[in-house]
């Protein structure tokens, strides 16, 4: 039996669909577009990250980290370390970070990639600084529940011969409340394995204590706002209430605390009257290549 196709009924367009029906067709049209949108940066961000890769154009600096002397105490801080930071050069605007790249990047391949080219880098380069200093490695919750990056941190150190605690990973303090469990498994090998690894950001937004004791962290570094707000001489601010609450009871639980933006000798002198183990920012050094900090190094003995 044959059916003319007049017989089956034809979709409405939308100017002719009842008000709610043509408001819900809007907004499944405008989240698909959404995520072509997204879809398209995804493989924008993946291929300037390969190409990157291939051809060399990172750029790598590190940031000077200073530990504190108790007050009088001579001498007052030593360089121990740097954390490193990778850019990426633009024309507009200089270098930019690859960090919010690889947080927004969801293909496993390119964060990989990435992770075993930072520490590669970064374990070469410890490797020739003295041998207290250590080296901060940023990474993002989605690179550490990958998997395998236990074996990725292990071959780098095997490689460039150096011990597991010069090693200290990173992770955002939002980042390591949204991945849950598997990453807190993740940072439990890391450590059983020797490494550092350090909640980074905090303060920022949550300023989740409860996180010190349930994971076994060997860090804490402080949002670098705490260190620039309020008036340095000003120990009962509530920032500084803060920065005394959180070094009181990282230490407590063995961590060390690290606060990040530290831009005159009052703020680092409150930092130090607060409890914190260690400074980094302008007044200690901008990011700088890896010469400089060990032309820094070698002039410190």
């Amino acid at each position: 039996m044959r059916v003319s196709m007049t017989e089956y009924p034809k979709m409405a367009p939308p100017d002719t669909l009842p008000p709610e029906a043509a408001s819900r067709l809007g907004e499944r049209r405008s989240r698909a577009a959404l995520r072509r949108i997204a879809a398209g940066e995804q493989r924008k961000r993946a291929t300037r990250i390969a190409e990157a890769l291939h051809d060399g154009s990172f750029c790598l600096r590190y940031l000077p980290r200073l530990r504190l002397g108790a007050a009088g105490q001579t001498p007052a801080g030593l360089l121990e370390g740097a954390e490193l930071w990778i850019g990426l050069p633009n024309r507009k605007r200089g270098l930019v970070a690859v960090a919010p790249f690889l947080r927004g990047l969801e293909r496993q391949g390119p964060r990989a990639d990435m992770l075993r080219f930072s520490l590669a880098a970064a374990t070469a380069e410890v490797a020739t600084w003295p041998g207290t200093w250590r080296v901060a490695v940023p990474v993002t919750g989605r690179t550490l529940t990958d998997g395998a990056v236990l074996d990725a941190v292990l071959e780098a150190l095997d490689t460039a011969s150096i011990a597991p605690w010069r090693i200290e990973l990173q992770i955002d303090e939002t980042e390591l409340i949204d991945s849950g469990t598997p990453l807190n498994h993740t940072i439990g090998d890391l450590r059983a394995a020797g490494l550092g690894v350090t909640l980074d950001g905090f303060g920022a937004t949550f300023g989740g204590l409860a996180l010190l004791s349930r994971l076994p962290l060997s860090g804490l570094k402080l949002d670098r706002r705490l260190a620039r707000v309020g008036e340095p001489d000003d120990d009962a601010a509530d920032e500084a209430t803060l920065i005394r609450a959180s070094a009181e009871i990282a230490h407590r639980h063995g961590l060390t605390v690290t606060i990040d933006g530290i831009e005159t000798e009052a703020e680092l002198q409150r930092a130090r009257r607060l409890g914190v183990d260690f400074v980094q920012g302008p007044w200690i050094g901008a990011a700088m290549p890896a010469e400089t900090l060990r032309v820094r190094a070698r002039s410190q003995g």
